[in-house]
């Protein structure tokens, strides 16, 4: 079960739809909602460039009593994000707790997730890009992170439906846990789905991950579509069934074949607008 959640802090409109599925899943369960509030040691000790004379060194650090001055700024700011976040939760009777960590948030976030069971993120909102754009933040918590991440699409949807990707890699099997644990729950249906070649592969692909679920009390509809471009295919799906969330394994190829080929988790993740499970 799902007993505790982490919730980074995020700014943006994207943030809003992620904090309502912390909220839905912590409302289903009576789990508890712990908020992080993440100061990234770069945005205070940022370098400075030198002088071009060569005398001075090309790169220094900032004063030390400028460096504490926006470290204060900076925790000040966020103790009044986390106390506004603690009295919404609070409000809807939710167990909440907050907590401002420093240091490089893609460490944080990945070692705090060990103590809790998911990890809910929004798209963007974390670093200064574009919120067209995956926050890098959220591929580096993907790919770092034990626990499952939920990445919200760009509005909360009533999770009613639940499409699980499954390509028998291994990133794929750790994140049939998480969606027998949703799928489980009153008045949500899932479907089980593989891109294969064939149909008797793809449905052969699909036996050991239906056994999992059907283990776990979820009697999934299985569904095989033949074609060659998964993230493609995976985005449609979504679209045609109906789908309030996807599930699937995170970044199952070796870095160079990513390279090469893409990414299939990335291009879900850029082109699909649907809230998304991942596991890696």
């Amino acid at each position: 079960m799902i007993r505790s959640i982490l919730l980074p802090l995020a700014d943006g409109a994207q943030w809003s739809a992620a904090r309502e599925y912390a909220f839905w899943l912590a409302r289903k369960e009576g789990s508890r909602v712990r908020g992080l509030a993440l100061i990234d040691v770069k945005s205070y000790e940022m370098p400075v460039l030198g002088a071009a004379d060569g005398f001075m060194p090309s790169v220094v650090a900032p004063p030390l009593d400028e460096s504490r001055a926006l470290l204060d700024e900076l925790t000040a700011a966020a103790r009044e994000r986390l106390a506004e976040f603690e009295r919404e939760f609070s409000a809807r009777g939710l167990s909440v707790s907050t907590e401002i960590k420093t240091g490089i948030p893609g460490e944080i976030v990945c070692r705090e997730a060990v103590a809790h069971d998911i990890v809910v993120m929004s798209r963007s909102g974390y670093e200064r890009v574009q919120e067209a754009r995956i926050d890098p933040l959220v591929q580096s918590v993907i790919r770092g992170s034990l626990r499952p991440v939920l990445v919200a699409g760009h509005t909360f949807r009533e999770i009613g439906h639940i499409l699980v990707a499954y390509d028998g890699s291994i990133h794929a099997a750790r994140a049939l846990g998480v969606a027998a644990e949703l799928g489980s729950r009153e008045g949500v249906r899932t479907t089980l789905v593989n891109i294969a070649q064939s149909k008797e592969s793809g449905l052969e692909t699909l036996i050991q991950a239906e056994g999992y679920l059907y283990h776990h009390g979820v009697a999934p509809q299985k569904k095989v579509v033949i074609g060659w471009r998964p993230s493609d295919l995976i985005c449609e799906l979504v679209v045609s069934t109906g789908a309030d969330l996807l599930v699937m394994g995170a970044y199952g190829h070796r870095p160079i074949r990513e390279m090469i080929f893409g990414s299939t988790t990335e291009r879900v993740l850029s082109h699909c607008g649907a809230s998304v499970v991942l596991q890696s």
